[in-house]
């Protein structure tokens, strides 16, 4: 019998899907698009396998989450900040993407979701899902009407327009990944993790700096 999971290997198994939703979990980013496999595997020094399943990783990442498309070794899946995410869907100029889309004018959050998982399961990767993840608007317009990208250094997605939004967005997501990177070598367990990223406060210099 193989012996339970402990918190360090918890962390290192799901070291990357923490620090890669640890914008949404602060409340930084609305959403965030993550490829999830159904069963994460390490073994320990002595030998022994450790692992995690899909549920549990659910369950241990403690978000809100949509699957949007499941396949026979890993799912899609949107974790999602609920209020934050309702804000950004608000936003007159993302209304506007969702509408031209075919998304109803005045839908809620929720029939939203549905809608887009819905798309997913027509298409493999629907433009409109830049609205969800806290893509600028015109940065989704630019993919959807095929305008001139913009070039940027390691820009975290395709930029059109003026870039300053682009930049300063992929700024602010990189510095609390970098963050959450160094929390997980430094925190008790999760819960010690979980309130270290929820406290981020991205204009404080002992944050930025370590």
């Amino acid at each position: 019998m193989l012996p339970p999971i402990c918190e360090d290997h918890r962390k290192e198994l799901l070291r990357f899907l923490l620090v890669k939703t640890a914008a949404v979990r602060s409340g930084l980013k609305p959403a965030e698009l993550l490829r999830v496999r159904h069963c994460y595997r390490m073994r320990n020094a002595e030998g022994f396998q450790f692992c995690l399943y899909r549920r549990d990783i659910f369950h241990t990442l403690r978000l809100d989450y949509l699957e949007l498309r499941a396949e026979p070794q890993s799912s899609l899946a949107l974790f999602y900040h609920p209020e934050r995410l309702r804000q950004e869907l608000a936003l007159p100029e993302k209304r506007a993407i969702l509408t031209r889309c075919g998304y109803p004018e005045n839908a809620t959050t929720e029939t939203l979701l549905t809608m887009l998982r819905e798309r997913f399961s027509r298409e493999f990767l629907p433009h409109e899902v830049g609205v969800f993840i806290g893509y600028p608007a015109k940065d989704v317009v630019g993919f959807m009407d095929k305008l001139p990208r913009t070039p940027v250094h390691r820009g975290g997605w395709l930029v059109f327009g003026n870039p300053e939004e682009s930049l300063s967005r992929m700024q602010l997501y990189r510095q609390i990944e970098r963050f959450a990177d160094r929390t997980l070598d430094t925190c008790t367990d999760l819960q010690d993790f979980f309130n270290r990223i929820n406290r981020f406060n991205p204009n404080h210099r002992r944050y930025i700096h370590g």
